[in-house]
């Protein structure tokens, strides 16, 4: 995206209009009493105070913390530091998600939609595309790292303030306020065994003028991040044993779809006579090895720019202005098209038609040594055709405002406007090009091929995003009553946005031309409206009460009040008691309510109760045969144990908002300056839950009517035949049968589907210890302790069990942290901790991946069929003797540790980092 003068227009314009009312209202005021502008407003509340200590449960990540973090971006300074951050994911990998290209975070695991992102308090543009195509989120990525003095978590629902999508807490990014100066740094991380994940980041932070003394202050920041990509024949030589016993025995192998390929005869591979001998293995087909193709790191590129202005026009009036820029690029790569013949069609979902698109897999009609038409196993590596799938976003933030004290009051006032667009490119075989060049021959294997041929063969293909949103806000504070001396506070103020979105699908996807490929159109806009309330009083001494309310409407749904109440008791300066309720909202978004046609797609890594187990036996029989064999083995595994079904997914205008409430109770601790503790419990109810029912539970329901109506499968096909056949013939004594055919499509839609019950308690301690002669220790605790998350069954109108200490959810996961501080020289030991789970996600899919069940199929007796738990340490260590300089070294996996092992996700290989880091400050 690039802002045209025509999109900045009216924003400048607004912003220029703002000031000068705002240089107009201050002389007005120049003969008035000056004003102390000494309170301060904290995350999760709009009443500014002197104790900034809430009744909320907020985490602080302050400047020193991100520096002796090691972390690069916003998204690793979460990671590192915050174990309730879970849920979120990133751009590395991720090449086939719809929001490609961007990293999210998301609080208490209830998803990227639950949890709201602000930069100064306020919101940015969201991702130009949605995660799913259903899930809009902020790029975590886009926040320059260099410019963050602080970052706010608070860990509660927060919609009584903030409004939509604070169901489960708030992450607030403080940029730097009053620096003067020019500051660069530098940094750059490698790794060895493998030498991989190599990233750099390089900044310019520059500040003129002092907000106290010359009344104004101007700050840039200039951020630019790289990672480099990481192919899989560097971490092939590290990969264990156990992954190609129990995961994939074909782990890094050559792929029989190679170039010139094999023939495919009576369902079997035979030799393309045109391979050369190098090119062809010890069963005599045709491979190619594509370890060096495939990555297991994405390349990514990053700017992100961040500008602010600050003017004090008078002692209680003072402007401000903001501008943010982010661009990022993550440098995909498909592999080269791959197509095997077989009687099975491709099949894919038409959003258009509403119907399963099937198309007849071609026989080749070229020169081939049978002399007629034959099925071929073939690669498209024609040098001539590119098969980059780079995706690029671009984001902007530019808004004014006023802030200051009138008659006792502070008040502060802001408009603006966001936007963000972004695409990601491709190439797919389109089903008329293809089919048709393949059949007539048109196509010579392994020969040359013109441009023309290609394109018609191999279109290029696109997803695009943009939206936007213009804002207003203000809000005013202050006391208005006296209650036993002590003052009742009061905070209201609201906020207008208009915002619009457009996602769609190239023309030929979007027509099902494409064969296999997933479509999307959503398009729609929205005005959103708030008004809010909060009062803090104290009706007892050292007992603070603050409740606040917001009314929110948004286009097309009734309006919601959004309740809160906190109660904060100290009994003694050393303990605070606090507790709350609030209720939060989430209105549903344009993806969930204005598709035009729905999100066609696949679902990728299924398993199917009724295949899986005959699936497995296969797999186990032929693994240890010839290469056809091995091929059998792993396609008959893949139609049962990790299926790609093609899926539809409907918009749905008539869903409701999403509701939660959230309950904490807490003490803190704090017997001395340099010690404190708090501990925390927190539960969160989310309610009408905006969703679709997930594969696995849908599957798990079948042979019921209204699940079977989501269902599609077709009859035991030629190669099922073939596989099941074979294998009975390698084990005679089998007599192995399929229970079904293979799923052919899933139709699904969004509905308010139900509940989310999660729990559990966070413990924080902190301590400081100056020892005379030995500098300074730190120490630092972050745990999250889960007790419960549970989804609801609408079909028994009950939770269903709790998945605590399942896959992906361990039961606690700790931070760590000791440091040491000696004149110039500052240390820091991080180590992170992680739980045991079980392999299985939920009650549908144990099955297959409980321990005993896991231990029974896999046959496993030498590795648990659990994921263990993982520790690793990080080790930082930074040296500030030379004038206005600092440098840095930070060892990631201090240790060498392994990830635990996982026989369902497999081998993640966990390098040793090294990160090398230099400041200056002129």
């Amino acid at each position: 995206m690039r802002i045209t003068s025509k999109q900045l227009q009216p924003s400048l314009c607004a912003l220029a209009a703002a000031l000068v009312c705002v240089s107009a209202h201050a002389q007005n005021q120049q003969t008035s009493e000056p004003q102390q502008l000494q309170r301060v407003e904290v995350t999760g509340s709009s009443i500014k105070r002197v104790n900034a200590e809430t009744a909320s449960p907020v985490q602080v990540i302050d400047r020193k913390e991100i520096e002796k973090s090691g972390a690069n971006t916003l998204a690793q300074i979460l990671n590192a530091l915050s174990p309730a951050i879970a849920g979120g994911f990133g751009d590395n990998g991720n090449s086939s998600s719809f929001a490609a290209g961007a990293s999210s975070t998301a609080l208490r695991k209830l998803g990227t939609g639950a949890t709201l992102v602000l930069l100064n308090g306020r919101r940015v543009a969201n991702f130009a595309m949605a995660n799913g195509a259903k899930d809009t989120f902020v790029n975590v990525d886009s926040f320059p790292a260099d410019a963050i003095e602080r970052i706010d978590i608070l860990k509660e629902g927060a919609s009584a303030v903030y409004g939509s999508d604070a169901l489960a807490g708030v992450i607030n990014v403080i940029t730097r306020r009053n620096y003067e100066g020019v500051g660069v740094s530098a940094n750059y991380t490698t790794s060895s065994r493998p030498k991989i994940r190599e990233q750099a980041t390089a900044s310019i932070v520059a500040g003129y003028g002092n907000v106290d003394r010359d009344r104004f202050n101007v700050l840039t920041n200039l951020e630019y991040y790289q990672r480099k990509a990481d192919t899989f024949d560097e971490v092939l030589p590290y990969y264990p044993d156990w992954h190609q016993k129990y995961v994939n025995p074909a782990i890094g192998l050559p792929s029989q779809n190679s170039t010139p390929g094999n023939f495919i005869v009576a369902g079997k591979p035979i030799l393309n006579p045109d391979c050369p001998a190098a090119s062809r293995n010890s069963d005599g087909l045709c491979v190619l090895n594509l370890n060096g193709i495939n990555r297991i790191t994405d390349p990514a590129k990053r700017l992100n720019v961040f500008s602010s202005a600050r003017y004090v026009v008078n002692d209680s009036v003072e402007a401000f202005g903001e501008f943010s820029y982010s661009r990022v690029e993550s440098g995909y790569v498909d592999l080269p098209f791959a197509y095997t013949y077989s009687a099975t069609p491709f099949q894919w979902f038409d959003g258009y038609a509403l119907k399963l698109q099937r198309v007849p897999r071609p026989l080749y009609g070229g020169k081939n040594s049978t002399e007629k038409p034959v099925g071929i196993q073939y690669r498209f590596m024609d040098p001539n055709i590119d098969w980059d799938s780079k995706a690029e976003a671009d984001q902007y933030r530019v808004m004014a405002g006023a802030r200051g004290q009138f008659k006792g009051w502070d008040y502060e006032a802001a408009l603006g406007r966001t936007g963000a667009d972004g695409s990601k490119g491709g190439r797919a075989a389109h089903r008329d090009g293809f089919t048709s060049a393949l059949a007539s021959g048109e196509y010579v294997i392994g020969g040359k091929n013109s441009d023309e041929l290609l394109r018609r063969m191999f279109p290029s293909i696109s997803l695009g995003g943009e939206n936007s949103q213009t804002f207003v806000d203000g809000k005013i504070s202050g006391e208005v009553y006296q209650l036993g001396g002590r003052p009742v506070l009061l905070a209201v103020g609201g906020d207008v946005r208009q915002e619009s979105l457009k996602i769609k699908s190239s023309d030929n996807v979007m027509n099902a031309e494409m064969i296999s490929r997933g479509s999307v159109w959503v398009e729609g806009e929205r005005k959103l409206a708030g008004l809010f309330a909060e009062v803090e009083a104290q009706p007892i001494r050292n007992l603070t009460i603050n409740t606040a309310a917001r009314y929110d409407k948004v286009g097309g749904f009734a309006g919601k009040v959004s309740p809160k109440i906190g109660i904060k008791w100290a009994p003694i300066p050393q303990i605070l008691v606090r507790s709350g309720y609030s209720e939060g909202f989430r209105a549903p978004n344009i993806p969930e309510t204005l598709g035009k046609v729905g999100l066609t797609g696949f679902f990728n890594g299924t398993y199917d109760p009724q295949r899986c187990e005959t699936a497995q036996k296969i797999n186990d029989i032929l693994k240890s045969g010839n290469a056809t064999d091995k091929a059998w083995a792993s396609a008959a595994l893949g139609s049962g144990c990790s299926v790609s079904i093609p899926a539809m997914i409907t918009a749905n205008r008539n869903v409701k908002p999403e509701l939660s409430n959230s309950i904490t109770f807490g003490v803190v601790l704090e017997p001395s300056r340099n010690f404190s503790m708090s501990v925390d419990y927190w539960r969160i109810e989310r309610t009408d839950e905006i969703n679709y029912r997930s594969p696995s539970y849908v599957l798990g329901k079948e042979g019921q009517p209204a699940y079977d109506a989501m269902i599609a499968r077709q009859e035991i096909s030629e190669d099922d035949m073939v596989r099941i056949n074979r294998a009975n013939q390698v084990s005679p004594g089998a007599n192995l049968s399929w229970k079904a055919g293979q799923l052919v499509t899933l139709l699904l839609g969004y509905e308010n589907f139900g509940k989310t019950l999660n729990s559990g308690v966070d413990v924080e301690v902190s301590g400081r210890l100056k020892v005379e002669n030995l500098g300074t220790i730190r120490t630092s605790l972050q745990t999250t302790y889960a007790l419960q998350t549970k989804s609801w069954d609408i079909d028994r109108n009950a939770y269903r069990p709790n998945t605590v200490g399942l896959r992906g959810n361990p039961r606690m996961t700790s931070v760590f942290t000791l440091g040491w501080d000696r004149q110039d020289w500052s240390s820091t030991v991080r180590v992170t901790h992680s739980t045991r789970t079980e392999l299985n996600f939920d009650e549908y899919d144990a099955a297959n991946w409980s321990e005993a069940n896991c231990a029974r199929i896999k046959k496993a007796t030498d590795v648990p069929c659990y994921t263990d738990e993982s520790v690793f340490v990080n080790l930082g260590v930074a040296y500030t003797g030379i004038k206005n300089t600092s440098v840095s070294l930070n060892v990631g996996n201090l240790l060498g540790s392994e990830n635990p092992i996982d026989l369902r996700g497999g081998y993640n290989v966990a390098p040793r980092t090294y990160r090398f880091a230099v400041s200056h400050k002129f």
